[in-house]
C-alpha cells in the first residue's frame, strides 16, 4: 500500500551574495536589504558579523536595523547603534543576531566623523527552498 506524505518548505540558511567590502559614506547606505510584496515568503535574517577594526581615534560609524512590519508599510527603525573611535582588540567586531520576517529587513551604515573607511560585512539570510 502507497503512503503519501507532505513535506513542509523548509529554508536554506546561506551566506549572503550582499556580503563584503562596504566603504562608508556621510550618508546612510544600505549594506543588506531583503523584501517581499507576498507574506507567503517568509524568511529569516540570520544574523551579521562586521568588522570594525579598521576604526581609528575620532571615527563614529552609525548602524540602523530597520524592518517592515506589515504588508504594504514603510521601513521602521528596530535598532540604531554608533560606534566611535578604536574598537577594542579583543573585541573588534559585533553581531547582529537572527530576525525573522515577512515583510522586510534591512541594515543601513553611515559614518559622520573621521576618514572614510573600509568595512568588512558577513550577512546570512535563509529563504525557502527554490526561492534563493
Amino acid at each position: 500500500m502507497a503512503e503519501g506524505s507532505s513535506i513542509p518548505p523548509s529554508l536554506n540558511l546561506r551566506r549572503s551574495a550582499q556580503s563584503g567590502s562596504k566603504v562608508m559614506t556621510a550618508a546612510w547606505q544600505v549594506v543588506y536589504t531583503e523584501s517581499t510584496t507576498s507574506s507567503l515568503l517568509a524568511y529569516l535574517f540570520g544574523g551579521a558579523h562586521v568588522n570594525l577594526t579598521p576604526m581609528q581615534a575620532g571615527d563614529t560609524i552609525n548602524v540602523r536595523i530597520r524592518k517592515i512590519l506589515v504588508s504594504g508599510g514603510a521601513w521602521v527603525n528596530h535598532d540604531q547603534v554608533p560606534y566611535t573611535n578604536v574598537q577594542p582588540t579583543n573585541h573588534p567586531a559585533f553581531s547582529i543576531g537572527p530576525l525573522f520576517n515577512i515583510y522586510g529587513v534591512e541594515i543601513s551604515m553611515q559614518q559622520t566623523a573621521g576618514v572614510l573607511r573600509t568595512i568588512e560585512t558577513e550577512f546570512y539570510d535563509a529563504k525557502r527552498l527554490g526561492l534563493a
